[in-house]
């Protein structure tokens, strides 16, 4: 029997996703769901990894962390964390995943409202379904940003603002305010964020001696100050994309940053050029205009929030492929050149900071 969703549940839990770009993504849902239920008791279940992105948003009143391919792997450890669900007594669970496994954690913990998208063989499990959009059978790919509104609609949300909002948090800000200090980056120089790698897999990431070319380019024209970002396993690129250069950038190529510490970094820089990866959804959510060089993966799954992105993208007979690594010649990412990312980057400063380059 299809239960009626309560105008005022008490407790709302939320199965967030599980990558970085996604959850930024799903920021917009959060703050719909908050403004639909500002007296509820909204607790987060959030990737360890990934709480830093999330812990300061005044959407979310608890985070629950859960990883179920690590710390909390086995069928003892799932049991405990599904009895410790089920003590808490959510009245409405949300499942902004789509896997098989989400549906059956809010199922199993006896939440009586189960919300989410009727795929994967988990419909059974919730109350109240969404279907995916498709034709003739196969769903079509649709950015992440309309998908979870999309299950805020079925909870009779108004609030259907598209904006990511991000939180770093005092620490974190404080933090980026030192090492740009440290590095003497002042308010008015040009200041680029460069994330070269993907945590998804090498089909993403561009060439490494491009992205030298790129940032000696606008350190020459502009005197930019760059900084090159990287994400765990990520810092022999960034290593050698340095051994590549003729000027050397700003010196973390041995730290990883937090990612609450690289928000805050984010928040001040001029712009950030990327690979297809998280933290590009930063700069969208800071309103800072972001190359993007985009290769294996389908543009429509990011498609919003675009009014300050580039995306570059090469059209190849076997792309998108979605695959972590390319078995052929990775020409998708080979056939896009650095004048290509320096071009798109001159405009973006010249336009949005009125600074001319100095070829």
């Amino acid at each position: 029997m299809r239960c009626s969703i309560s105008d005022n549940p008490r407790r709302i839990l939320l199965r967030l996703p599980n990558w970085v770009g996604d959850l930024v993504m799903c920021t917009p849902a959060l703050r719909s769901i908050r403004h639909r239920y500002p007296s509820a008791h909204i607790s987060a279940i959030v990737k360890p990894s990934l709480t830093s992105i999330i812990k300061n948003s005044p959407f979310i009143d608890q985070i629950i962390e859960y990883e179920p391919k690590g710390r909390d792997q086995g069928i003892y450890r799932y049991i405990r964390f599904i009895m410790t669900l089920r003590k808490q007594h959510f009245d409405i669970g949300i499942a902004f995943t789509s896997s098989f496994s989400s549906a059956q954690l809010l199922f199993l913990a006896g939440i009586p409202i189960r919300v989410g998208y009727d795929r994967n063989l988990r419909g059974w499990m919730l109350t109240h379904r969404k279907m995916p959009l498709r034709n003739h059978g196969r769903i079509v790919p649709m950015n992440k940003v309309d998908l979870d509104l999309g299950l805020c609609e079925l909870l009779g949300c108004t609030d259907l603002n598209p904006r990511p909002e991000l939180y770093p948090g005092p620490q974190a800000i404080d933090e980026a305010d030192r090492l740009l200090q440290r590095h003497g980056i002042k308010p008015h120089d040009i200041f680029i964020v460069i994330i070269p790698g993907a945590t998804y897999g090498p089909s993403k990431c561009w060439k490494r001696e491009y992205f030298a070319q790129v940032a000696d380019a606008l350190i020459d024209e502009y005197d930019a100050k760059i900084i090159f970002a990287a994400g765990p396993g990520e810092l022999p690129i960034v290593q050698d994309i340095i051994r590549f250069m003729n000027h050397r950038p700003i010196g973390i190529d041995d730290t990883v940053l937090p990612l609450d510490t690289l928000m805050a970094l984010v928040q001040r820089c001029t712009i950030m050029i990327t690979n297809d990866t998280g933290p590009r959804h930063f700069a969208v959510a800071f309103d800072k205009p972001v190359v993007v060089i985009m290769g294996s993966t389908d543009p429509r799954h990011t498609d919003c929030n675009l009014e300050k992105s580039v995306v570059l993208q090469e059209q190849v007979p076997c792309g998108p492929c979605h695959l972590r690594r390319c078995p052929i010649d990775h020409r998708c990412m080979a056939l896009i050149t650095p004048d290509r990312v320096l071009a798109a980057a001159r405009k973006m400063i010249e336009d949005y900071y009125n600074f001319p380059g100095r070829s």
